[in-house]
């Protein structure tokens, strides 16, 4: 599932599992008396690298670069920079180690 509301770049030769999420925005919360479906949206695109391998039923938030040869575990939560050839999972992901 795409919920893009900025812009999401995806580089050849990636693996992207199936049930997978991309989430570019966030609500605004700040302002404690208006209701937070009428604050204002915050958007940072997502970025993923080439030859990313990305599991089954991962999550992908709001302004996170996922770097060349990394590999995303299944049902992750990525709400961070990954490096390139790195593997990462969990929820939220944790780097596991160097490919």
């Amino acid at each position: 599932e795409f919920n893009i509301s900025s812009k999401i770049l995806i580089a050849d030769d990636c693996l992207i599992a199936s049930n997978c999420t991309f989430i570019d925005h966030n609500h605004g919360l700040s302002e404690s008396k208006v209701p937070i479906r009428l604050q204002q949206t915050k958007s940072r695109p997502i970025t993923i690298d080439e030859n990313v391998w990305i599991g089954a039923n991962s999550t992908i938030l709001i302004g996170v670069s996922i770097g060349k040869g990394a590999v995303i575990g299944a049902g992750s939560v990525v709400t961070k920079n990954i490096p390139s050839n790195e593997i990462w999972a969990g929820v939220p992901a944790k780097f596991l180690r160097k490919r």
